[in-house]
């Protein structure tokens, strides 16, 4: 059974983040699933963002590993999991 795709949300958004109670600490990124860019950020009060990238939900995704010691590199593509 294939759930409606207004249940999931369409992207991934990345943010650059600092807390705004010490705005001198180095950004790190924050990524959070939502349909719009508004309601990602809106999950995080407290903290300046700046926006980094919309990445669509449906879109495949790659893990890389990279092993310096050995030169030795594996890499993973997976595309969007749907349930029958």
């Amino acid at each position: 059974m294939k759930e409606h795709t207004q249940t999931h949300p369409k992207f991934t958004w990345l943010f650059l983040a600092t807390p705004k109670r010490h705005p001198g600490c180095p950004p790190v990124i924050v990524r959070f699933s939502a349909d719009t860019e508004d309601a990602a950020r809106q999950a995080f009060p407290g903290w300046s963002l700046t926006f980094a990238a919309k990445i669509r939900t449906e879109s495949p995704c790659r893990f890389a590993f990279h092993d310096y010691a050995s030169g030795m590199s594996l890499a993973f593509d997976t595309g969007e999991v749907r349930h029958a």
